[in-house]
């Protein structure tokens, strides 16, 4: 083989997608509210934004348009997948996998393996390796992976400034048109009580210090495995879990000062006297910030009786590591928050989407709390822009989006701020080119299953109405009151819930959202959840 084609394997990303709420607030505005310096947010964490969805906005609804997008920009026929894994840590059920409700939703083949793995932020990695040995068995040959979550903490608790969601797509198959991935990988776990929620909790909670110490510890070991089972590497860009923007900066810092110039200790010291002792103890606070790590090398290696020339080549040629292949996909996280298990392949989409070239190698370090960390590698295909040049890319979800206020954000965290509807009838718009979602509902518009034999409604209601759904549409008739957001009856009339301030002729995309039935009466639909079409007005049509 001809270079590092050895490291990898013939099984890869196939195709992408990703998408996320459009609700977001500004974390100055957060700063303000809460009565703390911005630069705690802005400088502090690296970040800048959080996306906010809304009441009845969930996984489902942000894995169902990843998984869509990752279908439709491969080109993919749904029946040949036949693995659908789901990474996630916001459980829409504690018993029943919702990868079986995305698998419904997008006509994958029935004779298809279908899983959630629930494991932090790291479950979505752990389903990729599920499918990527499945697919060297040929036990299956195609699966679509999807990683969608939606972080929350506690109104005016630290890590409230590190919430976020989104979900990533993943096609994985042999001979990828994407990327490939290595053939082996890093790994460590062990028994961290770094992070954690509660049963029947909505809002996890972390240990501040201990648990970054915990991500750098865990990040770092998974590091040295790596190199353990490939030997030395080199990367293009190294990404990692982003809870924040800022610890993957700490994360780099770490394997620079720790591993990649961890010989400098090992060099003959020439002359000490030239070093103060007070600039060694500042070598802590330095490493926290990427702008004086060129000057710390400097002096380490004054400190050894180097030439100034070689102080220059060596210093810059490091941070020239971070200016280049950390920082760039960090405008995911500082924009879109922590989106837990999306986290990491949402900056590999973003690199793929923005700088990669062919050949290039990606890095990448998947840390899920409690706690373990999966490294390895994936490197770009020749043709790879074919999918990747596609339409949306995650710079369309960075300018697309609606600012909220942070009373408006707190009604949103608190089930009180409900997206107001009406109700409108619906034609395909002419550049769709029949994209969309077929739906089966009964009568009250509960969701059925395509089985022959089961295709009827388990609370007893009558009726089977199958009706298709388009992508982006135009609304075609006059905008009427919804009186009940909750009652689906107009489904079966030919009326769609509609947000916004639309009118006749306004451009709308197809959007997916939960419903909860209030005061049901059928103790055993108690707590049985459903979701129904919801169009927005949008100014784009990808």
């Amino acid at each position: 083989m001809i270079g590092n084609d050895y490291l990898f394997s013939d099984i890869g990303i196939d195709s992408i997608g990703f998408h996320a709420p459009k609700y977001y607030i500004k974390l100055d505005d957060l700063a303000e509210s809460r009565k703390v310096d911005p630069n705690k947010f802005s400088k502090g964490l690296m970040a800048h934004e959080m996306r906010v969805p809304e009441v009845n906005e969930d996984i489902i609804s942000l894995g169902l348009k990843a998984g869509y997008q990752a279908l439709n920009k491969g080109g993919i026929n749904p029946k040949s997948i036949d693995a659908l894994f789901v990474g996630t840590e916001t459980i829409t059920y504690a018993v029943k996998s919702v990868s079986n409700i995305f698998a419904e939703l997008l006509e994958i083949s029935p004779n298809s393996i279908t899983q959630d793995t629930y494991n932090a932020c790291a479950g979505g990695t752990l389903a990729l390796l599920n499918a990527i040995a499945l697919i060297e068995k040929d036990i299956i040959s195609k699966a679509l992976v999807i990683s969608a979550d939606i972080s929350s903490y506690h109104l005016g608790s630290p890590s409230e400034a590190t919430q976020g969601s989104g979900a990533v797509a993943l096609v994985i198959s042999k001979h990828p048109r994407v990327a490939s991935f290595s053939e082996k990988f890093g790994k460590v776990s062990g028994n961290v009580d770094d992070f954690f929620r509660a049963a029947n909790e909505k809002e996890a909670k972390a240990f501040g210090h201990y648990s970054v110490k915990t991500y750098l510890d865990f990040q770092l070991k998974a590091y040295d495995d790596l190199v353990k089972n490939i030997g030395d590497f080199h990367a293009d860009y190294y990404t990692f879990h982003a809870p924040f923007s800022k610890l993957p900066i700490k994360c780099m810092q770490e394997i620079i000062q720790k591993r990649w110039i961890k010989h400098i200790n090992d060099l003959p010291k020439i002359n000490m006297n030239n070093i103060k002792s007070s600039i060694l103890k500042k070598l802590d606070s330095f490493m926290h910030d990427i702008t004086v790590l060129p000057e710390w090398l400097y002096l380490k290696l004054k400190e050894r009786g180097y030439s100034s020339e070689t102080l220059e080549s060596i210093s810059y040629k490091l941070i020239g590591n971070f200016t280049e292949k950390v920082l760039p996909q960090l405008r995911v996280p500082s924009h879109f928050g922590n989106m837990y298990n999306a986290a990491i392949w949402a900056q590999i989409i973003f690199i793929a989407e923005e700088y990669a070239r062919t050949n290039d190698i990606v890095y990448f370090g998947s840390y899920g709390s409690g706690a373990t960390c999966i490294s390895g590698l994936l490197k770009f295909k020749k043709g790879f822009r074919k999918i990747i040049d596609q339409s949306p890319h995650i710079s369309d979800f960075i300018q697309n989006k609606e600012l909220k206020t942070i009373k408006e954000y707190e009604q949103i965290k608190t089930g009180e701020f409900l997206q107001k509807t009406v109700l409108g009838k619906i034609v395909e718009h002419e550049k769709n080119d029949k994209r969309g979602f077929t739906l089966r509902f009964c009568d009250e518009g509960c969701i059925l299953p395509n089985i022959e034999g089961l295709n009827h409604c388990p609370k007893g209601h009558s009726g089977f109405h199958e009706k298709f759904f388009p992508l982006y549409a135009v609304l075609d008739s006059e905008p009427v009151e919804n009186p009940n957001e909750n009652n689906l009856n107009y489904l079966y009339n030919g009326f769609v819930r509609i947000t916004g301030d639309v009118k006749p002729g306004a451009c709308l995309e197809y959007e997916i959202r939960r419903l909860v039935k209030e005061n049901e009466t059928n103790f055993n639909a108690i707590g049985l959840l459903n979701w129904s079409p919801m169009y927005y007005p949008v100014d784009n049509i990808y």
